[in-house]
């Protein structure tokens, strides 16, 4: 197990987990502003007790340490499928995000 920077240290005492689900979501949110062509609308709670995104019948839920991704499509290898990511950097958070965005493209052609 890598060693806690004094800052996740803090988030981790503060929060429960060094990745609690508000710097999850900052830092979805500025992966996807970086990204030029934005066809996902965000969708996030009203009171931010638990986030989501979704697009086309598939969801991206954030929880502490926790990404995971779900698609509703119909008879496609992914269908109600739960697929989770572990959240221990921001390259995981990447990860999950372009996972969720292949997702949302699975089954179109």
């Amino acid at each position: 197990m890598a060693e806690l920077s004094k800052k996740d240290l803090f988030e981790a005492i503060k929060h429960g987990h060094a990745w609690h689900m508000q710097r999850i979501k900052e830092e979805l949110e500025s992966i996807i502003a970086m990204r030029e062509k934005m066809y996902i609308e965000l969708r996030w709670d009203s009171e931010d007790k638990f986030h989501y995104l979704y697009d086309s019948e598939c969801y991206l839920f954030v929880e502490d340490g926790l990404i995971s991704t779900r698609s509703d499509k119909d008879n496609l290898p992914s269908t109600d499928k739960t697929f989770e990511f572990p959240i221990n950097s921001v390259d995981d958070i990447k990860a999950a995000y372009q996972f969720f965005i292949d997702l949302t493209l699975e089954g179109e052609e």
